[in-house]
């Protein structure tokens, strides 16, 4: 399932919640974050929250 999106970097990036929901407590359990790119297209991989931070800064600087 599909979470919130977060917004990052200056390019238009954004970092997407991908998980279960739990149904004892109805909140997403994140499993990885998937990175999409400024133009919708998801990168390949799965990353940790702070993986895919330092992913998107890596493309925003070469």
């Amino acid at each position: 399932m599909i979470g919130n999106a977060i917004a990052w970097g200056k390019t238009g990036y954004s970092i997407i919640e991908e998980g279960e929901l739990n149904r004892q407590t109805w909140a997403l359990d994140v499993h990885h974050y998937l990175i999409a790119k400024p133009n919708g297209q998801s990168l390949p991989g799965k990353f940790t929250l702070e993986e895919a931070k330092a992913r998107i800064e890596s493309l925003e600087a070469e």
